[in-house]
């Protein structure tokens, strides 16, 4: 069953309740809320504000999706189940693939990245989260100096990148979930203004560009 958080205020005699369905956030560190200047401007936290949804934000930093070798600790395949299906939420939203498109070991490709995300969407989709229920978001946009920089993050490029945000559209359409484009979003809106100095994590404005793409998903 699907939970719903529920808030319950005392008011003179009465009780007043709240209902407010709930959101995972699932990704890695920007999902976690690296490179905003406080909680309150992570995206994640934008969204459920702007749809009044209760945020559980089940991101952890420099994680990646794939279940690759080297199997890396905390990876999206693997944690899944426990940390999206048995908590039971309204709504999913997931932004993977900036670390694996990074991610300098010999078997990481778009082929088992893709292969992962299916994996993860048809689980939820069987567990009874509906389709439009789950939004998927492209990787995000980093400034392209980044890619060779942070090792072992420093395999990226920028035709990988296209790679790995063309197998999300592919995994969104075949299931039928939203899908954002955030990537090209942050690209035709001042691209790199929107990134930290560190040239990887969203700045605030990088947050609210993610917030605004993840929003306009179809």
């Amino acid at each position: 069953m699907l939970c719903v958080a529920i808030i319950t205020i005392l008011h003179g005699s009465k009780s007043i309740t709240f209902s407010h369905q709930v959101a995972i956030f699932f990704g890695d560190s920007i999902t976690y809320g690296d490179g905003e200047s406080n909680s309150n401007t992570r995206w994640s936290t934008l969204v459920t504000n702007a749809l009044n949804l209760q945020e559980d934000n089940q991101a952890i930093s420099a994680t990646v999706l794939q279940n690759t070798v080297p199997v890396l600790a905390n990876n999206g395949r693997d944690r899944y189940q426990q940390d999206i299906i048995q908590r039971s939420p309204n709504y999913v939203y997931i932004l993977y693939g900036l670390n694996d498109l990074r991610y300098n070991g010999a078997n990481f490709s778009t082929m088992n990245f893709q292969n992962d995300l299916d994996e993860v969407v048809a689980g939820l989709i069987s567990a009874g989260i509906p389709p439009s229920h789950i939004v998927i978001g492209s990787p995000p946009y980093i400034n392209p100096t980044g890619y060779s920089l942070y090792p072992p993050y420093n395999a990226g490029s920028t035709t990988k990148h296209r790679q790995y945000r063309d197998a999300t559209e592919a995994i969104a359409r075949r299931y039928h979930t939203k899908w954002a484009d955030v990537y090209q979003y942050m690209l035709d809106r001042s691209a790199s203004t929107l990134v930290s100095n560190d040239l990887i994590h969203p700045n605030d404005f990088g947050h609210q560009a993610i917030k605004n793409a993840m929003l306009k998903a179809n």
